[in-house]
């Protein structure tokens, strides 16, 4: 039996041991859980990381950054991934 297996069987032998009232409590937990990893992060709640946008935008406005297009972007990309690569086997 694996881990997962024995530990719901732990779980259906103790929610078969609660009243109504505590598996009400025990479920509101339950979904609290599934609730949190199904929760999408937003970005725009997120204080630093609108800090940080707010400070590439002003950098780019004073002319501290430069855009970068997506082909080029790309390119780099590969690039730094053939070093990586050619790094790697030797």
């Amino acid at each position: 039996m694996s881990m997962a297996q024995t530990i719901d069987k732990q779980l259906q032998v103790a929610i078969d041991k609660l009243n109504n009232k505590q598996k009400k409590a025990v479920l509101g937990i339950a979904k609290a859980f599934v609730d949190e990893e199904e929760q999408e992060y937003d970005h725009w709640k997120d204080e630093s990381f609108v800090a940080e946008m707010n400070q590439q935008y002003n950098d780019y406005k004073n002319g501290k950054l430069e855009l970068v297009s997506l082909d080029d972007a790309e390119k780099n990309a590969r690039e730094a991934v053939r070093k990586l690569k050619s790094k790697k086997n030797n």
